[in-house]
């Protein structure tokens, strides 16, 4: 259970080096609210500053599931990095016929969903992603075969059917591949709220998976 509604004990603060160069972040700014849910704080000692919220523990392949809202003003803009630092984008898409590289559901700057399944802002909606991390070499290369996979259902629809991410193309593409990483959850200026954050970590062997 990575968040329940009563502590941020799994988590630490993360910020990129545009953000906060210095990594001095030591305190978590984000709040409990609504008894069960968790929300930026903008101003933290009397000061706006950007904060993400990472995982203080790394995993290789696991399901991820938890839920957010979005707020009824604005863009309701956030995302969850799975992976190293591949992007499920979090906006308020909802209404919307066409989707792209930046709406809800998508692969941040790399795949728009399959469908669009994000509900209006201010209601409940759940995330469930099945990742599979990559295969490094000891040579410490990636085989084509062996690239990061996901699945992707949001709000109970696939969206995501078994993508293969050896594409980096996004801006956080400098990120290397690797076997083992952290959740995180963006920061972007709105305040989106996130509950019910749990993850359950795969023993299968490859094998076991096909």
């Amino acid at each position: 259970m990575l968040f329940d509604g009563s502590s941020f004990d799994a988590w630490k603060p993360f910020s990129f080096q545009w953000i906060n160069p210095d990594d001095n972040q030591r305190q978590i700014q984000w709040k409990i609210v609504d008894g069960d849910a968790m929300q930026i704080e903008f101003e933290f000692d009397g000061k706006r500053r950007k904060q993400f919220l990472c995982t203080k523990q790394s995993f290789g392949d696991y399901r991820l599931h938890l839920e957010f809202q979005l707020p009824g003003e604005g863009s309701g803009n956030s995302g969850v990095f799975f992976g190293p630092l591949y992007e499920l984008q979090i906006f308020n898409s909802s209404g919307n016929e066409k989707l792209g590289l930046g709406d809800c559901g998508a692969i941040y700057q790399i795949r728009e969903p399959d469908v669009n399944a994000v509900r209006p802002p201010g209601v409940w909606q759940t995330i469930d992603l099945l990742y599979r991390a990559a295969k490094i070499g000891r040579n410490g290369f990636m085989a084509e075969k062996d690239a990061a996979r996901v699945s992707i259902w949001l709000n109970s629809t696939l969206i995501h059917d078994d993508v293969k991410l050896s594409l980096r193309r996004n801006k956080y593409a400098a990120f290397p591949e690797t076997p083992m990483s952290p959740i995180v959850l963006q920061e972007h200026g709105s305040p989106v709220k996130f509950r019910n954050i749990w993850l359950l970590e795969s023993t299968s062997t490859p094998d076991q998976d096909q």
